[in-house]
């Protein structure tokens, strides 16, 4: 399974959050991005697009595109990683 978003984060932002995601799973930087050994055979690489910036009006915001490439996933454990991986990288406002 392949899922692509489109984040308002930057790569920095990304690899000081990331590892909150996984706990002690085993992971790995590479050259595009992240690898995570998640055991029974499953692992999941999720590649960082370039980093670009979103603007509106005089707000600039950082942009990545992510694309999450689950390989031995169930559909409900990918589910589950990404339900981890929105609240780990949710921000609050107000």
């Amino acid at each position: 399974m392949v899922l692509r978003r489109d984040m308002s984060m930057s790569h920095a932002d990304f690899f000081r959050i990331f590892p909150r995601v996984v706990g002690n799973s085993p992971w790995q930087a590479d050259d595009d991005g992240v690898t995570l050994e998640a055991g029974g055979g499953r692992s999941l690489h999720i590649r960082l697009g370039p980093q670009g910036e979103r603007r509106i009006a005089n707000l600039v915001l950082p942009r990545t595109i992510l694309e999450f490439e689950f390989d031995g996933f169930s559909d409900e454990d990918a589910r589950q990683f990404l339900d981890r991986f929105d609240r780990s990288f949710r921000r609050g406002g107000g």
